[in-house]
């Protein structure tokens, strides 16, 4: 998601490198509209995003304005990070302050805390603690791993032999990185409830996913809807790269997890884009949820428990990412 369009000229991130999205105004108005329709429609406490702009709050400020436009002023609030890191691209929080606060400050995983997790691949992780109205606590991050569509043979990470894609090795060592860093609290929230949430690039039986589940995490996908489980749809094959893993300690207080097939069924002859398309195909558009990305948004409900000092009704939170991977 991109306020800046992709255009001649036009720059993005720290580093000014090509933009991505939307090409033209007509575009950008096709892609917020679907997008805001998705998150809408998902009416989540607590939303982690992948692939918006990295230009400080611009993005996420624009969309958080476009949701509030449908779903009510001042709905949700999105967590200040400004830039993180030097991709174009970055992950971010949005979130409804009536139900859910925001404890402490945000952390991030990058270069600079862990040798391990490549920043120059992988997207920079975002660490944020929610409250309750119970006073109840988690840490959700939100996480973007490199992708297997481009080489890392420069840092000595080459075509994985069994079938894992580029980067393999890169997205591991994030893995560790990310669970190593995660047993820390980085947060400082004092609460040992981890929810990761993000884009993994990785199927579920490949070695980033299996160094998180030895370290403790449930993949929440298969716990909940088994090996069919899919958020996305690659040359007719199917699955999910799209996470939701819960530690031990949070997993008693999972209710369900699914995600929304909204995106990955549907053809992109019906997404925002305009080129490559007749006129025909492109009055095939609708400013609904579908096709408002490539991936599906994996959806968990949290039945938080009460802090011990405390008495009374569990606050009841769900959590989605992402509305508006392209």
């Amino acid at each position: 998601y991109f306020t800046t369009l992709d255009l001649a000229g036009n720059f993005c991130g720290p580093q000014l490198v090509g933009c991505r999205g939307a090409d033209n105004q007509l575009e950008f108005e096709r892609q917020r509209d679907k997008i805001v329709s998705a998150i809408a429609g998902l009416d989540a406490d607590i939303v982690g995003l992948v692939e918006l702009e990295n230009n400080a709050i611009t993005a996420i400020a624009d969309l958080v304005a476009g949701v509030n436009d449908v779903v009510g002023a001042n709905t949700y609030a999105y967590v200040d990070t400004g830039t993180i890191g030097n991709d174009a691209i970055k992950v971010g929080f949005i979130y409804k302050p009536s139900t859910v606060n925001l404890v402490g400050n945000y952390a991030v995983l990058d270069s600079s805390v862990d040798p391990l997790f490549l920043d120059t691949k992988n997207r920079p992780a975002l660490a944020q603690t929610f409250a309750g109205a119970n006073g109840a606590k988690f840490t959700a991050v939100v996480n973007h791993f490199k992708s297997k569509g481009s080489a890392c043979d420069d840092v000595g990470d080459p075509l994985d032999p069994n079938g894992q894609g580029n980067c393999n090795l890169t997205r591991t060592n994030a893995a560790v990185a990310l669970a190593q860093w995660l047993a820390t609290d980085p947060t400082n929230s004092g609460d040992p409830d981890m929810l990761i949430l993000g884009d993994l690039n990785s199927y579920d039986k490949e070695d980033p996913v299996a160094v998180l589940i030895n370290h403790g995490y449930t993949d929440l996908l298969l716990q909940y809807s088994g090996e069919q489980a899919y958020t996305y749809v690659f040359d007719g094959q199917f699955g999910y790269l799209d996470y939701a893993m819960a530690n031990s300690t949070l997993l008693s207080q999972v209710t369900g997890t699914a995600a929304w097939h909204i995106n990955a069924d549907e053809p992109d002859i019906l997404d925002y884009n305009t080129d490559f398309k007749k006129p025909a195909q492109v009055a095939l558009y609708e400013p609904n949820a579908f096709r408002s990305s490539d991936h599906d948004p994996v959806i968990v409900g949290l039945n938080l428990n009460s802090p011990p000092q405390c008495s009374g009704a569990v606050a009841s939170q769900e959590m989605l990412w992402p509305a508006n991977h392209k």
